[in-house]
């Protein structure tokens, strides 16, 4: 048992281990996405300049400026994105490669390969995610001090578990489709607007607000600005907690069996080696 886990280990130190030489690598690419992630927050912060003084009661039920509201809304909306997009990406450029049908065909588990593969790519945006809230409250006046932790990390945890099954249903459909898979832009591009990312989804009309409600980033977002600006404890936003909760139970295991689906398909159709 204790060689199995420290095999298991040694793989995964193995995946990130690669996928951090191949990135740091290209030095000047790393560098440019170290800034890209960070440089966009400063519009945002001269945007609610812009907006101060104003009267904002969408964005007062959360925050007292608009720099804060947005800060949340675009930082953990683009993290929760990469899990979707991340699985489809890997997916992809296996295909590009030529060696998808070997890497699914491997004595490691077809599942187990892509998380591994994908793996680095939440960690190094991971930390990217702390950078910019750490440049938030160095510089430009970001205010942690309401924050509740517990309830924080809990709604990133269900964030998580939801968005990383859209990402495997993702994956699935890029080794179906091949290009042009439709999960990453419904719950990508399009739950990013209607969730209410960069304005209260309270300003849609009435129509949108109905589609918002059905996509897990509204309730994601909604309970990480509460229990970090407002300091909502677990019991606070338990409503939310449950509906994510609710989504991950659902979409987890369906996603699993999805790709296995989409695997077996593309084996049974000889479609693997198709890009």
């Amino acid at each position: 048992m204790k060689f199995i886990q420290k095999w298991k280990l040694y793989k995964i130190g193995g995946f990130i281990k690669k996928d951090f030489y191949i990135e740091t690598s290209y030095k000047m690419g790393f560098l440019l996405s170290i800034l890209s992630a960070i440089l966009p927050v400063f519009s945002y912060f001269f945007i609610g300049k812009l907006m101060q003084g104003q009267k904002l009661p969408n964005v007062a039920l959360y925050s007292n400026d608009y720099f804060s509201f947005a800060l949340i809304g675009i930082s953990f909306s683009t993290y929760f994105n990469l899990a979707i997009q991340t699985f489809s990406g890997s997916m992809r450029r296996a295909q590009m490669a030529g060696c998808l049908e070997a890497i699914l065909s491997s004595q490691t588990d077809s599942k187990t390969m892509v998380f591994l593969s994908s793996l680095y790519s939440f960690i190094s945006t991971g930390i990217f995610l702390i950078c910019i809230f750490l440049v938030s409250w160095l510089f430009l006046g970001f205010n942690f001090s309401n924050m509740n932790m517990g309830a924080t990390l809990l709604s990133v945890f269900f964030s998580l578990t939801t968005f990383v099954s859209l990402g495997i249903f993702s994956g699935a459909g890029t080794i179906i489709f091949k290009q042009g898979e439709p999960f990453s832009f419904i719950f990508g591009s399009v739950s990013s607007l209607l969730g209410g990312a960069v304005f209260p989804i309270t300003v849609l009309p009435s129509w949108m607000q109905i589609f918002s409600y059905i996509v897990p980033i509204t309730y994601s977002l909604d309970a990480l600005r509460l229990s970090i600006l407002k300091g909502y404890t677990i019991n606070m936003i338990s409503q939310q907690l449950i509906v994510l909760g609710v989504f991950s139970l659902i979409l987890f295991p369906s996603s699993l069996f999805f790709f296995k689906w989409a695997v077996e398909k593309g084996k049974r159709d000889g479609t693997l080696m198709q890009y």
